[in-house]
């Protein structure tokens, strides 16, 4: 849903990709069951759809999935803050939500480079020991905010594109540097755009950018 792997040796050489691979999707598919269950459980959909154009994005639209994390997307240009918080009142008081965050990023909070928008972080307990992060935008600009990056990441994946995207993930998503200097759209423009394979390839572009690599600054 958009909106909705003679010796030992050798043959432990040979398997460990093909494991690791099948476990890689394995969680993906399990973590996308897990994000399927919340949108029902919450019924995010009908609730966020009465501040404008809903849209699932990110791993979850991808398929690209290695943590607890689901963004979601509202085109509701003139939204007020109040009708925001009416809209976002049910989370407020589930039981099962431990904490909610929000940023006012619009008028003088205006974040430079991102169009205005309310943003939410909402912790919700899904069982125990499953904590989920949902991520949700309310967008102020007028039209329908179409992602051009999310419909060509989705066009321009394939099966081994998609498991290299997961690899470099997985290896980075616990890295102090994730999310601060490195993000996941760095993973996807270097494996898309520019045919990374591998880690250290990664790391090699990402030295180019500037960046930190896993064994350089914290």
């Amino acid at each position: 849903m958009a909106e909705e792997q003679i010796s030992h040796a050798a043959t432990d050489q040979e398997t460990q990709p093909s494991e690791q691979a099948e476990q890689l999707l394995r969680r993906q598919h399990a973590l996308q069951e897990e994000a399927r269950t919340i949108l029902k459980e919450l019924d995010l959909i009908n609730m966020l759809r009465a501040g404008g154009i809903l849209r699932v994005m990110g791993s979850f639209a991808a398929g690209l999935m290695v943590w607890r994390d689901l963004d979601l997307s509202v085109s509701s240009p003139g939204l007020s803050i109040e009708r925001a918080y009416e809209i976002m009142y049910p989370l407020f008081i589930h039981p099962r939500v431990k904490q909610i965050r929000y940023l006012h990023q619009s008028g003088d909070f205006k974040e430079s480079g991102l169009d205005e928008r309310y943003f939410f972080m909402v912790y919700y307990d899904l069982h125990a020991q499953a904590e989920w992060k949902l991520d949700i935008s309310f967008w102020l600009a007028e039209g329908i905010r179409p992602e051009p990056r999310q419909d060509a990441i989705e066009q321009q994946l394939t099966p081994d594109t998609r498991l290299t995207i997961l690899q470099i993930k997985d290896a980075w998503y616990q890295h102090p540097a994730y999310r601060t200097r490195v993000s996941s759209t760095d993973i996807y423009d270097a494996v898309l755009q520019h045919g990374v394979r591998t880690l250290t390839e990664f790391d090699l572009y990402l030295v180019q950018l500037g960046k930190p690599t896993r064994a350089g600054s914290q």
